[in-house]
């Protein structure tokens, strides 16, 4: 059998990616350990000359790497667009807000807000608040949270809201989706698979696979998006 393929995943992703996993490793002919952290994290982690055979980031991190020669470029496709998402506990009442008034309301009628700090989710985040003109009023109830601990801590009633990818919101338990920002905002999150300088045998049968149309229904009920370079 082939040797273990490492995959770079986000935390964003993690879900789905193990929903994938048994087929990921059908397509390779190989088991696959998943790598998981922060896009931010994963960039760096690569830059420092970990070792990998897939990654799913970010497209700029990619191209970032491509361009110092970390990454391998020729199979960089594009994988999904996550739109961001605020995230309640299950049980309250209210429809998802989907309009920039709705969701200025929203964050503004707030008591406390959670936020990946340092994801690109939280760096999104903060984009959108100064956006909406709302950083003065809605800054001082958001709390910088570590990955995985936004929806964790409403999931708990410790926390109202967390602001995090769509994926995140359906896939964890305890919470529902109580907006979705509109693509206007520049908030949706995109997401690029390619793979290293010297991947293992199976890896670029993995990337068509995570690439095909076949996955488009699935990603969309998973909450993401497929979307094409421009």
């Amino acid at each position: 059998m082939s040797r273990e393929l490492h995959v770079f995943v986000p935390v964003a992703l993690r879900a789905l990616m193990d929903r994938l996993a048994m087929r990921i490793e059908a397509a390779a002919g190989a088991p696959m350990a998943q790598v998981i952290d922060l896009n931010p994290a994963i960039y760096q982690r690569i830059a420092a000359g970990e070792a990998f055979d897939i990654a799913v980031t970010n497209p700029h991190f990619a191209n970032v790497l491509f361009t110092s020669g970390h990454a391998d470029a020729a199979c960089h496709r594009p994988f999904g667009r996550v739109p961001l998402a605020i995230g309640r506990r299950a049980g309250a009442d209210g429809p998802v807000r989907t309009t920039e008034h709705e969701i200025a309301a929203l964050l503004s009628e707030a008591q406390s807000i959670a936020y990946t700090g340092a994801g690109t989710s939280g760096h999104t985040y903060l984009a959108a608040l100064k956006g909406l003109g709302l950083t003065d009023a809605v800054m001082s109830k958001s709390r910088a949270m570590g990955a995985g601990e936004p929806v964790a801590s409403v999931a708990a009633g410790e926390i109202e809201l967390a602001v995090v990818p769509l994926t995140s919101v359906l896939s964890s338990p305890g919470i529902v989706p109580a907006a979705v920002f509109p693509e206007q905002l520049g908030t949706h999150i995109d997401f690029s698979i390619f793979l290293s300088n010297a991947p293992g045998t199976g890896s670029a049968a993995v990337v068509a696979f995570l690439a095909a149309s076949e996955l488009d229904a699935e990603l969309a009920a998973a909450g993401v998006i497929r979307f094409q370079w421009t």
